[in-house]
């Protein structure tokens, strides 16, 4: 069975979320019950397929994010940037070159890894992602957004063209370089997705991280009222 390594980003600054990372790190804001990284991190340990879990972290993290047990790389911010050149980082070590699993820690839904894997490994494609039906158009202007019509991605459209955002995990081939402007290479790549329908949540900034405990908030009390 092929094995794929799992790379949870943690060494963002949530400079969109205001004063709040003024203070407490972005993989650490709390969203509900738990920091934020901790549910992305739970997405990859359920995967049967997945092997290794590595957390690319920064260096006011690192001590932190070893807690997990897993293994953190701290990352050099004058070459990582975004996920795609974190990636590359990474792969830059000896030994890192099986498929990738690209998880943001500021990601919140109920996405099954495994499904994505295997559709991947049926598909045999460059890049496997997914894709959701995003009814705001202020947040497609934030996302890449996916025309169906001829599978390309733009990325922070001015005027989106459909109402398909990307979203991650994304699976990557070995060899697969992702660096250079935004989406373009997914965009020479043979890509494979999937419809995700469910909920999700990207804590980019205030009125998101409100939304994300807002839903959790009033789950609970609705999963209260059943038992009683």
């Amino acid at each position: 069975m092929e094995k794929f390594l799992g790379i949870l980003f943690c060494g963002g600054r949530g400079t969109r979320l205001g004063t709040i990372t003024r203070y407490i790190s972005k993989a650490f804001v709390p969203v509900y019950d738990r920091p934020i990284f901790m549910y992305p991190l739970a997405q990859l340990k359920v995967s049967k397929y997945i092997d290794e879990i590595v957390i690319l972290t920064n260096r006011e993290n690192d001590d932190k994010l070893r807690e997990t047990g897993y293994k953190t790389i701290i990352q050099d911010d004058r070459q990582v940037h975004d996920m795609f050149s974190g990636l590359k980082y990474i792969r830059n070590i000896p030994g890192q070159e099986k498929p990738a699993i690209l998880m943001p820690c500021d990601n919140i839904s109920e996405i099954k890894v495994d499904d994505l894997i295997h559709h991947y490994l049926t598909q045999k494609p460059d890049i496997a992602l997914f894709i959701k039906k995003i009814p705001s158009k202020e947040k497609l202007m934030e996302m890449g957004v996916f025309d169906p019509g001829d599978g390309t991605i733009e990325y922070k459209p001015s005027r989106p063209r459909t109402h398909w955002g990307v979203l991650a995990p994304y699976i990557v081939k070995p060899g697969i370089d992702l660096v250079g402007p935004e989406y373009e290479v997914f965009n020479r790549s043979h890509l494979a997705y999937l419809e995700y329908p469910g909920i999700w949540f990207d804590i980019g900034d205030i009125k998101s991280l409100k939304q994300a405990n807002d839903y959790f908030y009033h789950s609970f009390i609705s999963i209260g009222k059943e038992k009683t």
